[in-house]
C-alpha cells in the first residue's frame, strides 16, 4: 500500500512539474516494494509490474521518455498475461513511445503484440487503439516490419476499425 501511494504522488508530482518531489516519492515507493514482507500476491495487491508502469508514467510526465519505455518495457515483463485488454493499452502506449524516440522496428515488434492479443478482446477502447497504430504506422509503409505489422492488423481487425 505505501509503493502504492507513494507511487501515486510520484506520478502527480511529475505532472506538477516537480520533478525532485516526482523523484523522491519513486524511490520512496521503489524501496517500499522492496521491504514487503510476502512475494504471494493476494487479490488486488499493489504487484512489481504496476509499479514499474507507474515509474514509466513519472519518467515520461519529466520528459523522459527513454526511461518510461524503459519502464514499459519491464512492466509488461513482469506483467500477468491474462490481462490482455490491459496489456493491450499498456503495450499501444509503450509502442507509441518507441515511435516517439526513432525506434520504428522495436515499436513494430510491440504492436505485433498487441495484434496477437486483439482478436481475444472486445473493447472499444481497443478498437480505437488499433485505428491509431493503423495511421501511425501508414507513414512508414516502405519498412518492412510496419508494412508487415500494418498487414498483420488489417487482416485482423472489423472493417470499421481497418484503417
Amino acid at each position: 500500500m505505501r509503493a502504492f501511494l507513494a507511487e501515486q504522488r510520484a506520478h502527480a508530482s511529475a505532472q506538477l512539474g516537480e520533478r525532485t518531489k516526482a523523484l523522491r516519492y519513486l524511490r520512496e515507493a521503489e524501496a517500499a516494494m522492496e521491504k514487503a514482507e510476502s512475494q504471494s500476491k493476494a487479490f488486488g495487491s499493489y504487484n512489481p509490474s504496476s509499479l514499474t508502469y507507474h515509474a514509466g508514467q513519472v519518467r515520461y510526465e519529466l520528459g523522459d521518455v527513454r526511461g518510461s519505455v524503459k519502464d514499459l518495457e519491464e512492466s509488461d515483463k513482469l506483467r500477468h498475461s491474462s490481462f490482455k485488454r490491459n496489456r493491450i493499452r499498456y503495450l499501444f502506449m509503450l509502442a507509441e513511445r518507441q515511435l516517439d524516440i526513432g525506434h520504428l522496428e522495436s515499436a513494430c515488434a510491440t504492436w505485433v503484440k498487441v495484434v496477437e492479443i486483439y482478436p481475444d478482446v472486445q473493447s472499444g477502447q481497443c478498437d480505437k487503439a488499433m485505428s491509431t497504430m493503423q495511421a501511425r504506422i501508414r507513414p512508414y509503409l516502405k519498412n518492412q516490419a510496419a508494412r508487415s505489422l500494418y498487414e498483420r492488423a488489417r487482416l485482423v481487425t472489423p472493417p470499421p476499425v481497418a484503417a
